[in-house]
């Protein structure tokens, strides 16, 4: 069979099309779309094959998933999270996530959402009426809370979560220019950058070990059901180092994608006040102004389309890297062996070949009547197939409940001088945040 040429995007001597993804990664991303289905990008001398096209992309990640393994996104990862789920392969992934999925059923989130709205209530209560607050970080303090209390039935106090926060921070920055490094040298250097990124990780695992070394068995919570889980096919148990793995996992994985999330949410409201006055219109009308139940969280139609909208717009995780174990052929184009490939879920959200207008915020395209196939194969905010996101589940409903909090209590107004704007590191991010909560005129 004839294999259909790639077409190649020229850059610079040495460096290729790195200068791209310094200056401007989501316009160039996109932009790549009007090359083909399939182009060649060059990373210094490395060639790199970018699927644009969404079906193409379903094939890689469902039928054709044996012949790609994890990318150099997560080989720069390693240090941080080590063996857990977001990075194994093969047959150790297949047993973590066979240990590990009944954690995620839907009958066990369930019963995280009382302490997810406790935890809410608690925070989004305190904020200063009329005052502006730095809503990014308020949002992912929460989520860390949610996830250390809730999760693991451990409470880490505030001073905990800025080390985890300015820890994080400098890790997602320091895997995302060492991914665009082809020569893996600039990370040896004893510069301070790699001082700051060598501390930072010492600073990550050690909460981690805390928190695992301080915690009571409940035999409910995540970490305990880690600590408890036997594989079903081996007898096996996890071992203490990959419990720990597994906990770092969720402790910045979760956090940091779900608070990218609703803080898209919480701007995209900030400047929609209608959008925003029917969210809340909707759940006055579900919750009649008591706290949300996991019952309560199918009935919050609105409320989901807001967010389904806000993760196309801002897919937390905008960029993801594979590389091939064999060649491989996708629709019509050969890729060869060891070949780095990515696709963006953001360059896909935002194609007007698929989504009318997809530079507009628009909650009703969502409705059942507005969505045909070729718009939900694109739509990937939490990727598909085995490497799916496990905690999709858990997203789920720490968004729901956090919003449905936030829109009992407050209309949110943005910051006088506000200029909002996507970050694309590792984390799609608001470059910063400022928000006027306002107190609801009647509730």
């Amino acid at each position: 069979m004839s294999t259909a040429p790639i077409p190649a995007i020229k850059g610079l001597p040495l460096v290729g099309n790195i200068g791209n993804f310094l200056y401007d990664p989501l316009r160039f991303i996109t932009s790549l779309r009007a090359h083909g289905d399939v182009v060649a990008i060059r990373a210094g001398t490395t060639k790199v094959f970018v699927i644009n096209d969404p079906a193409l992309v379903r094939q890689m990640l469902l039928g054709q998933a044996h012949a790609f393994a994890k990318g150099r996104q997560h080989e720069k990862l390693r240090p941080c999270l080590g063996n857990g789920l977001a990075l194994a392969e093969g047959g150790l992934h297949l047993r973590q996530r066979r240990l590990m999925q009944p954690a995620f059923h839907r009958r066990q989130v369930a019963g995280y959402v009382q302490a997810m709205q406790e935890a809410a209530e608690t925070r989004i209560g305190s904020w200063p009426a009329g005052q502006p607050i730095q809503g990014d970080k308020e949002l992912y303090g929460l989520l860390v809370t949610m996830v250390t209390q809730n999760l693991f039935s451990t409470r880490t106090g505030e001073q905990s979560v800025r080390k985890i926060q300015e820890a994080l921070s400098v890790i997602l920055g320091g895997v995302g220019w060492r991914s665009l490094d082809p020569t893996n040298l600039l990370e040896k250097l004893p510069i301070p950058s790699n001082r700051r990124f060598n501390e930072a990780l010492s600073t990550m695992h050690s909460v981690v070990d805390d928190l695992i070394d301080n915690h009571k068995p409940d035999g409910k919570d995540l970490l305990s059901m880690m600590c408890q889980a036997d594989d079903t096919q081996t007898g096996q148990s996890m071992s203490r180092q990959q419990i720990h793995d597994e906990t770092i996992n969720l402790l910045i994985v979760g956090p940091e994608t779900t608070s990218s999330a609703l803080s898209w949410v919480c701007h995209l409201l900030s400047v929609h006040r209608d959008i925003q006055a029917n969210v809340q219109a909707e759940v006055d009308e579900v919750l009649s102004g008591r706290p949300a139940q996991a019952e309560d969280l199918g009935k919050l139609d609105l409320t989901r389309r807001v967010i389904s909208e806000a993760l196309r717009m801002y897919p937390p995780v905008w960029l993801l890297t594979r590389r091939t174990t064999t060649d491989v052929d996708l629709g019509p184009y050969r890729i060869p062996a060891g070949a780095p490939v990515c696709y963006s879920a953001y360059a896909l959200h935002r194609d007007p070949a698929i989504y009318r207008h997809p530079d507009r915020f628009d909650p009703d395209r969502w409705l059942p009547e507005h969505t045909d196939s070729r718009s939900r194969t694109a739509y990937l905010p939490f990727g598909t197939g085995n490497r799916g996101c496990i905690g999709e589940p858990i997203a789920w409903a720490q968004t729901i409940v956090t919003l449905s909090t936030i829109a009992q209590h407050w209309t949110l107004k943005p910051a006088p001088g506000a200029d909002v704007k996507p970050t694309a590191k590792l984390i799609l991010m608001p470059s910063r945040l400022p928000l006027v909560p306002e107190p609801r005129a009647s509730r």
